[in-house]
Protein backbone atom coordinates (compact mmCIF):
# COMPACT_ATOMS: atom_id res chain seq x y z
CA UNK A 1 0.00 0.00 0.00
CA UNK A 2 2.66 2.45 0.84
CA UNK A 3 4.85 1.77 -2.36
CA UNK A 4 1.36 2.90 -4.50
CA UNK A 5 0.34 5.74 -2.48
CA UNK A 6 3.67 6.85 -2.61
CA UNK A 7 4.62 6.65 -6.21
CA UNK A 8 0.63 7.63 -6.83
CA UNK A 9 1.60 10.45 -5.18
CA UNK A 10 4.50 11.53 -7.23
CA UNK A 11 2.62 10.95 -10.34
CA UNK A 12 -0.41 13.17 -9.19
CA UNK A 13 2.27 15.59 -8.23
CA UNK A 14 3.15 16.08 -11.97
CA UNK A 15 -0.34 15.96 -13.30
CA UNK A 16 -1.70 18.29 -10.84
CA UNK A 17 1.61 20.63 -12.09
CA UNK A 18 0.06 20.55 -15.52
CA UNK A 19 -3.22 21.08 -15.18
CA UNK A 20 -2.17 24.60 -13.47
CA UNK A 21 -0.60 25.47 -16.49
CA UNK A 22 -3.87 25.39 -18.14
CA UNK A 23 -6.39 28.00 -16.95
CA UNK A 24 -9.42 25.74 -17.88
CA UNK A 25 -8.38 22.66 -16.14
CA UNK A 26 -8.12 24.96 -12.67
CA UNK A 27 -11.11 23.77 -11.85
CA UNK A 28 -9.75 19.77 -11.94
CA UNK A 29 -6.82 20.88 -10.25
CA UNK A 30 -9.26 22.27 -6.98
CA UNK A 31 -10.88 18.98 -7.02
CA UNK A 32 -7.69 16.70 -7.08
CA UNK A 33 -6.56 18.58 -4.60
CA UNK A 34 -8.72 18.27 -2.42
CA UNK A 35 -8.49 14.12 -3.17
CA UNK A 36 -4.95 14.24 -2.72
CA UNK A 37 -5.17 15.06 1.00
CA UNK A 38 -6.70 11.86 1.20
CA UNK A 39 -3.75 10.27 -0.70
CA UNK A 40 -1.29 12.11 1.60
CA UNK A 41 -3.57 10.38 4.52
CA UNK A 42 -2.73 7.04 2.95
CA UNK A 43 0.93 7.55 2.18
CA UNK A 44 1.58 8.96 5.98
CA UNK A 45 -0.49 6.23 7.94
CA UNK A 46 1.01 3.42 5.26
CA UNK A 47 4.51 4.90 6.02
CA UNK A 48 4.14 5.32 9.90
CA UNK A 49 3.65 0.69 9.62
CA UNK A 50 6.23 0.38 7.27
CA UNK A 51 8.59 1.67 9.86
CA UNK A 52 6.77 -0.05 12.93
CA UNK A 53 7.17 -3.52 10.93
CA UNK A 54 10.99 -2.49 10.20
CA UNK A 55 12.57 -1.67 13.70
CA UNK A 56 9.95 -4.34 15.35
CA UNK A 57 11.88 -7.51 14.77
CA UNK A 58 14.14 -8.13 18.14
CA UNK A 59 17.45 -8.49 15.82
CA UNK A 60 16.78 -5.47 13.57
CA UNK A 61 20.12 -4.58 11.62
CA UNK A 62 21.45 -1.42 11.90
CA UNK A 63 20.44 -0.09 8.44
CA UNK A 64 16.61 -0.55 9.63
CA UNK A 65 16.99 1.80 12.15
CA UNK A 66 18.85 3.99 9.58
CA UNK A 67 15.96 3.81 7.11
CA UNK A 68 13.53 4.58 9.87
CA UNK A 69 15.77 7.93 10.91
CA UNK A 70 15.65 8.69 7.36
CA UNK A 71 11.74 7.84 6.76
CA UNK A 72 10.49 9.28 9.89
CA UNK A 73 11.81 12.55 9.63
CA UNK A 74 11.13 12.55 5.31
CA UNK A 75 7.47 11.64 6.96
CA UNK A 76 7.59 14.26 9.27
CA UNK A 77 9.08 16.81 6.69
CA UNK A 78 6.18 15.82 3.82
CA UNK A 79 3.76 16.59 6.29
CA UNK A 80 4.67 19.94 7.05
CA UNK A 81 5.19 20.80 3.37
CA UNK A 82 1.97 19.44 2.86
CA UNK A 83 0.43 22.08 5.13
CA UNK A 84 2.43 24.92 4.38
CA UNK A 85 1.83 24.35 0.52
CA UNK A 86 -2.23 23.98 1.48
CA UNK A 87 -1.71 27.48 3.08
CA UNK A 88 0.31 29.11 0.42
CA UNK A 89 -2.59 27.90 -2.03
CA UNK A 90 -4.65 29.66 0.10
CA UNK A 91 -2.34 33.02 0.31
CA UNK A 92 -2.61 32.50 -3.40
CA UNK A 93 1.85 32.63 -3.08
CA UNK A 94 1.17 30.20 -6.08
CA UNK A 95 5.00 29.96 -6.51
CA UNK A 96 5.61 28.65 -3.06
CA UNK A 97 2.37 26.04 -3.15
CA UNK A 98 4.53 24.65 -6.59
CA UNK A 99 7.52 24.32 -4.72
CA UNK A 100 6.48 22.62 -1.68
CA UNK A 101 4.53 20.37 -3.30
CA UNK A 102 7.36 19.41 -5.34
CA UNK A 103 9.07 18.63 -2.08
CA UNK A 104 6.24 16.38 -1.22
CA UNK A 105 6.68 14.46 -4.09
CA UNK A 106 10.92 14.85 -3.95
CA UNK A 107 10.63 13.01 -0.46
CA UNK A 108 9.03 9.47 -1.55
CA UNK A 109 12.03 9.43 -4.38
CA UNK A 110 14.58 8.69 -1.49
CA UNK A 111 13.04 4.89 -1.76
CA UNK A 112 12.36 4.82 -5.49
CA UNK A 113 15.75 5.51 -6.60
CA UNK A 114 17.08 2.97 -4.04
CA UNK A 115 15.58 0.06 -5.80
CA UNK A 116 15.90 1.26 -9.17
CA UNK A 117 19.56 1.68 -8.81
CA UNK A 118 19.94 -1.56 -7.04
CA UNK A 119 17.64 -3.38 -9.82
CA UNK A 120 19.24 -1.46 -12.69
CA UNK A 121 22.74 -1.57 -11.96
CA UNK A 122 23.00 -4.65 -9.52
CA UNK A 123 26.52 -4.97 -10.04
CA UNK A 124 27.01 -1.36 -9.36
CA UNK A 125 24.85 -1.20 -6.02
CA UNK A 126 24.86 -4.72 -4.45
CA UNK A 127 22.90 -3.46 -1.26
CA UNK A 128 20.33 -0.98 0.49
CA UNK A 129 23.75 0.45 2.26
CA UNK A 130 25.24 1.38 -1.29
CA UNK A 131 21.91 2.02 -2.52
CA UNK A 132 20.85 4.70 -0.21
CA UNK A 133 24.11 5.90 -0.44
CA UNK A 134 23.16 6.72 -4.16
CA UNK A 135 19.83 7.58 -3.23
CA UNK A 136 20.70 10.61 -1.43
CA UNK A 137 23.74 12.14 -3.35
CA UNK A 138 20.91 11.55 -6.28
CA UNK A 139 18.53 13.95 -4.12
CA UNK A 140 21.26 16.08 -3.35
CA UNK A 141 22.53 16.79 -6.95
CA UNK A 142 19.16 17.15 -7.96
CA UNK A 143 18.34 19.91 -5.03
CA UNK A 144 21.12 21.66 -6.00
CA UNK A 145 20.98 21.79 -9.42
CA UNK A 146 17.07 23.25 -8.72
CA UNK A 147 18.30 26.07 -5.99
CA UNK A 148 21.20 26.93 -9.30
CA UNK A 149 18.15 27.16 -11.50
CA UNK A 150 16.56 29.08 -9.36
CA UNK A 151 18.65 31.59 -8.45
CA UNK A 152 19.81 32.11 -12.21
CA UNK A 153 16.31 32.83 -12.96
CA UNK A 154 16.32 35.38 -10.21
CA UNK A 155 13.15 33.69 -8.35
CA UNK A 156 15.21 31.65 -5.28
CA UNK A 157 12.54 30.65 -2.61
CA UNK A 158 13.30 28.64 0.64
CA UNK A 159 11.77 25.05 0.24
CA UNK A 160 14.35 23.88 -2.28
CA UNK A 161 17.51 24.99 0.12
CA UNK A 162 15.48 23.42 3.28
CA UNK A 163 15.04 20.12 1.45
CA UNK A 164 18.66 20.13 0.60
CA UNK A 165 19.80 21.20 4.08
CA UNK A 166 17.59 18.41 5.59
CA UNK A 167 19.10 16.02 3.28
CA UNK A 168 22.69 17.20 3.89
CA UNK A 169 22.22 16.84 7.53
CA UNK A 170 20.67 13.11 7.22
CA UNK A 171 22.75 11.93 5.24
CA UNK A 172 25.77 13.30 7.45
CA UNK A 173 24.04 11.91 10.75
CA UNK A 174 22.26 9.17 9.88
CA UNK A 175 24.86 6.51 11.12
CA UNK A 176 25.73 8.12 14.82
CA UNK A 177 22.02 8.76 15.37
CA UNK A 178 20.90 5.34 14.24
CA UNK A 179 23.34 3.72 16.47
CA UNK A 180 22.40 5.35 19.47
CA UNK A 181 21.11 4.36 22.35
CA UNK A 182 18.73 6.62 22.89
CA UNK A 183 17.12 6.20 18.99
CA UNK A 184 16.90 3.04 19.95
CA UNK A 185 15.10 3.47 22.61
CA UNK A 186 12.61 5.56 20.83
CA UNK A 187 12.28 3.37 18.02
CA UNK A 188 11.19 0.88 20.64
CA UNK A 189 8.47 3.36 22.28
CA UNK A 190 7.68 3.93 18.71
CA UNK A 191 6.69 0.48 17.61
CA UNK A 192 5.03 -0.30 21.70
CA UNK A 193 3.01 2.96 20.38
CA UNK A 194 1.88 1.65 17.12
CA UNK A 195 1.09 -1.96 18.44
Amino acid sequence: VHGFSASGWMILAVVQAQLLRRPRHRRLHHVLGYGAIALALVVVASGLEMLRIMVARPEAPLLDFVFFYIDLTALALFVLFLALAVAAARRRDIALHLRLIACTAILPLEAALERVAGNSFPALVPNYTIALQVSLVTLELLLASLILLELRYGRLRWPFPVLLGYYLVSHASMYPVASSEWFHAFAAAYVALLS
